[in-house]
């Protein structure tokens, strides 16, 4: 009688997290018993049925969930079984080899549960159906993959994937058939050369309810009750900063993270318009191939940088980045000086000038006016451990904030700067292979060594209200 209560519980859940009833049965009778954040994972799939529904559901977040369980649970007890002659693509990151690796998720999974037959790394159903299993010790195994069409691709461990890959592997993801929708199937952990991407894709829009095509389904070891207590106590004997992205599935955390520091919760605001009368700088990192990062900071008068605004662009000249930079600087911003990186000093090309005496030109072209133009101190480990000082939190009222506040707005900047990594080798420096250009922009800035503002003589401030961080203020 209790495995009868329970077992209704379980098909319960499933109906409430949307479940067509045709699945919950089709899951039940295989003997597959899905955790509460399965049942949403399975929901999510049968929704990317409908013309509107997601194309690309990623799961986990954290180790230990069953992530594994439930994607392979999905396509072979599922998808496979309600739609004949589908061909899927399972792909498994894994240090030693494929076969055992997937033996023994498909004995939990597929064995004595539905018909089907082994043969050379794919699963075959009566029905047509198959699985291609693969597994990849890094990204260049997925090439072989590239350009083959495929109704599903399912890889765990996305975040061990760059954005280049992962975007030509979905090329491949198209169907001929006229009752199936494509889709991906993902799974992933904080941390690895993805990490960054991954986040923007799938965690900051679930955050923020923007998703459109994308689904999160988020979960945690906890969410499992049948992990085995020796694996229990590694999890929970974790320290530090690995500890937390592992456990909890932090994405602003992971191993190896430069500025542990940055949080979006204390660094990120709302824009709202900067008082006119604020000190202004700009700082900017060049380049051509790889991105020119430029932002505009505003100093308040209690020494705080706002970040205000972000340009970030390829392939422009420095007469056309600076085009580009006064074309976005207001009439009455009051730049007092721009901050940019000391290789624009250096002479470029034919006319023997330096980009920085290009951008003067330009700028006086324009404008008709000189610019103040800094060359910035390009001290690398200094200007970090100066930044650092700004991302420091410190409790101001009721709110927990930093002297530099991002505007949500200079999205480049929040995407690349929480996966800058420790250099292998200087390891006091960061990895300059990474997207490290908005950051650079920043160090140039902080350097400057920006003043506060002073308060102007004989005027009332009035609040007005709060906007994420600050009160903001008018004045008369």
């Amino acid at each position: 009688m209790e495995m009868m209560n329970l077992l209704q519980k379980c098909i319960n859940k499933g109906q409430e997290s949307g479940c067509p009833k045709d699945q919950v049965e089709r899951l039940i009778k295989s003997a597959y018993i899905p955790l509460a954040w399965q049942w949403e994972f399975h929901a999510m799939a049968r929704r990317a049925d409908l013309p509107d529904g997601p194309v690309d559901i990623g799961t986990g977040g954290a180790r230990g969930p069953g992530k594994s369980h439930a994607v392979l649970s999905q396509v072979a007890l599922d998808d496979c079984q309600r739609v004949p002659g589908l061909k899927c693509l399972f792909l498994r990151q894994t240090g030693i080899s494929a076969k055992e690796s997937f033996d023994d998720l498909i004995d939990k999974v597929v064995s004595g549960h539905v018909p089907f037959e082994k043969l050379s790394g794919v699963l075959k159903f009566p029905n047509r159906s198959k699985i291609i299993l693969g597994g990849f010790k890094d990204e260049k195994d997925i090439d072989k993959y590239i350009g083959i069409e495929y109704d599903i691709i399912i890889v765990e461990e996305l975040n061990q994937l760059t954005e280049e890959k992962y975007t030509k592997l979905r090329g491949s993801l198209r169907t001929s058939k006229p009752d199936w929708r494509p889709r991906m199937y993902t799974s992933f952990n904080p941390g690895g050369i993805g990490h960054a991407w991954v986040k923007e894709r799938y965690i900051i829009p679930h955050r923020e309810n923007t998703e459109s095509k994308t689904r999160f389904i988020g979960s945690t070891y906890k969410e499992n009750p049948y992990l085995n207590p020796e694996y229990l106590d590694y999890l929970e004997g974790l320290t530090g900063d690995l500890g937390k992205a592992w456990r909890e599935g932090e994405w602003d955390l992971f191993a190896g993270q430069y500025f542990a520091e940055f949080r979006y919760d204390i660094h990120v605001c709302k824009p709202f318009d900067v008082p006119h009368y604020w000190t202004k700088i700009i700082m900017g990192d060049y380049g051509y191939s790889k991105p020119s990062a430029v932002y505009w900071g505003a100093i308040d008068e209690d020494g705080t940088l706002w970040i205000y605004r972000e340009l970030y662009v390829t392939m422009h000249t420095f007469e056309q980045l600076t085009t580009e930079i006064c074309a976005n600087t207001g009439p009455t911003e009051h730049i007092k000086y721009w901050v940019f990186d000391p290789a624009i000093w250096s002479k470029k090309g034919e006319t023997d000038l330096s980009g920085m005496e290009i951008m003067y030109r330009k700028y006086r072209e324009i404008t008709g006016t000189g610019l103040n133009i800094i060359r910035a101190n390009n001290d690398r480990v200094n200007g970090w451990n100066t930044l650092r000082e700004y991302l420091k939190p410190f409790k101001k009222g009721e709110k927990i904030m930093a002297q530099i506040q991002f505007f949500s707005t200079c999205t480049n900047f929040i995407r690349t700067f929480p996966s800058l990594i420790y250099d292998r080798i200087r390891v006091e420096d960061l990895d300059s292979d990474g997207e490290d250009h908005g950051a650079d922009a920043v160090r140039y800035g902080v350097m400057s060594r920006p003043p506060k503002t002073p308060k102007p003589a004989g005027i009332r401030f009035l609040t007005i209200g709060e906007n994420d961080a600050r009160e903001q203020t008018r004045y008369e």
